[in-house]
């Protein structure tokens, strides 16, 4: 079953959501896009100063990678990455469900210290006691952060530098 949306996000535009679920197997599969995206890669930056700045809109192509690098975290998309439309506390939470389950598997003492270091900077900026750099590298244009309704955000979209076969360049 394949189901397909356009939706208005507020003060950012149109996205068309694809969500494909095979009922005899189970595999899902979803994407959000911009129905209108400018579609050079870009890199965006925003600095999550406030407890609220981690309610700012974020639509993620599955074709992007999101980075935390104060706490450590980078989110990087595999071949059946999917699209998503989510806020910046919700990629915390899925980072630190990610490293909680690290925490708990991982025999390594040294490895365990460090997941338990990324785990405490996560749960701090979860609680606003932390402020970070949230980035977006899409390599496709499609991603983008939309400022909580009412707030204002330093938000920097400048173009990111692609080399070949899809691999990101750091600038």
């Amino acid at each position: 079953m394949v189901s397909e949306i356009c939706y208005e996000v507020p003060g950012f535009g149109d996205v068309y959501l694809l969500s494909a679920i095979c009922k005899n197997c189970g595999f899902k599969h979803t994407d959000v896009m911009e129905v209108n995206p400018h579609q050079d890669p870009l890199r965006i930056t925003v600095m999550v100063e406030e407890p609220d700045d981690v309610n700012h809109l974020v639509v993620r192509s599955s074709y992007a990678t999101v980075k935390m690098p104060e706490l450590g975290v980078t989110i990087t998309p595999g071949p059946y990455a999917q699209g998503i439309i989510s806020t910046i506390e919700g990629f915390l939470h899925r980072a630190k469900e990610i490293v909680e389950f690290l925490t708990s598997s991982e025999l390594d003492e040294e490895r365990r210290r460090k997941c338990l270091e990324t785990l405490d900077k996560i749960v701090a900026a979860i609680e606003g006691r932390l402020e970070f750099t949230f980035i977006i590298e899409d390599p496709s244009g499609l991603s983008t952060i939309v400022p909580k309704c009412g707030r204002v955000a330093k938000i920097i979209k400048e173009p990111l530098r692609v080399k070949l076969l899809g691999h990101v360049e750091e600038s």
